[in-house]
């Protein structure tokens, strides 16, 4: 680690999280979450967020976001288990499959 980097680290207390860069360059990211940021989306079936509008009285249409009801659940696959993102239909099919 470079000697700018270890100074943003004192300065802002927390250790960077290194993310990869163009070329040789590494970007440093301070953010309070890190980088390790995943999309909300099921991994089983992929459902994600969808867009769509709200509609008042007067019909004006104003953006919104749909999002997916996804849950951290304990999964058995190849007889291991694993932890998660699915959505609640996911869920469903999967407990009515396994019985």
């Amino acid at each position: 680690m470079n000697r700018l980097a270890l100074r943003k680290v004192l300065i802002y207390g927390k250790m960077p999280c290194l993310q990869k860069g163009t070329g040789n360059r590494t970007n440093w990211n301070y953010s309070k979450k890190g980088c390790c940021k995943k999309m909300a989306k099921c991994s089983n079936c992929g459902k994600s967020t969808t867009f769509g509008h709200n509609r008042s009285f007067s019909q004006r249409a104003t953006n919104r976001t749909f999002k997916p009801n996804l849950q951290k659940t304990l999964v058995m696959e190849k007889g291991r288990p694993v932890h998660k993102l699915l959505c609640t239909k996911c869920i469903k099919t999967l407990s009515k499959t396994t019985v």
